[in-house]
């Protein structure tokens, strides 16, 4: 009986590591998945501070762990009105989508990007952000360049309208000076054709 019991035991103990293998193999990978996904992710504290950030957050700044994980969000973002809205919402149990913010990068250069974030939470106890950030930078460089052309064309655009306008008045003006001439012109030839009509009634008496 004792024998029975024993071996029963082993054989629940075994399934027991096996599903404790099993954990441990799912958990390394979606700690693989996140630690390399593309996409940067973060996740910040109650108090705004950065817990933990994956290597694609940190390349796309130029930082390394130890100059970003442990610091305030705060220090990353170029408007702070916007981070402290985002800290607002995100402890109001918003989740948000396609945030538009600008972060810092280590060599000095701006971020244009898109944040995707909530809140896990344990009851009412914010245990940290979950969030996603997609960089726009190329994207808003385009649509800067695209808005400066379309600037300079309506400059040009008002330039050539302005330089037709100021044409068409020159040549109303000229046209209205040659009728002016035309019609003394004219009206001189009809003084000169009376003159020599009357000329030649006078002869003929």
């Amino acid at each position: 009986m004792e024998t029975k019991e024993i071996e029963k035991l082993r054989a629940e103990l075994e399934k027991t590591k096996i599903r404790e293998r099993d954990l441990k193999l799912k958990a390394d990978e979606l700690t693989d998945f996140i630690e390399n996904a593309s996409l940067p992710l973060h996740w910040v504290d109650g108090e705004g501070t950065i817990i933990w950030a994956n290597k694609a957050e940190l390349d796309s700044l130029g930082y390394i762990r130890e100059e970003y994980v442990g610091k305030h969000i705060n220090e990353f973002h170029e408007d702070r009105s916007v981070i402290d809205d985002i800290l607002t919402k995100l402890v109001g149990k918003q989740t948000l989508l396609n945030y538009p913010a600008k972060l810092k990068a280590k060599d000095g250069s701006i971020k244009h990007v898109l944040i995707n974030s909530n809140v896990l939470w344990d009851g009412d106890n914010f245990v940290h952000t979950r969030c996603f950030t997609r960089d726009i930078t190329e994207i808003k460089k385009e649509e800067e360049k695209r808005e400066a052309l379309l600037k300079k064309l309506e400059e040009k655009n008002a330039q050539l309208k302005a330089s037709f306008e100021d044409v068409e008045t020159k040549v109303k003006f000229r046209t209205l000076e040659l009728e002016r001439k035309i019609g003394e012109l004219l009206e001189e030839n009809a003084k000169l054709k009376q003159s020599k009509i009357e000329s030649n009634c006078y002869i003929r008496i």
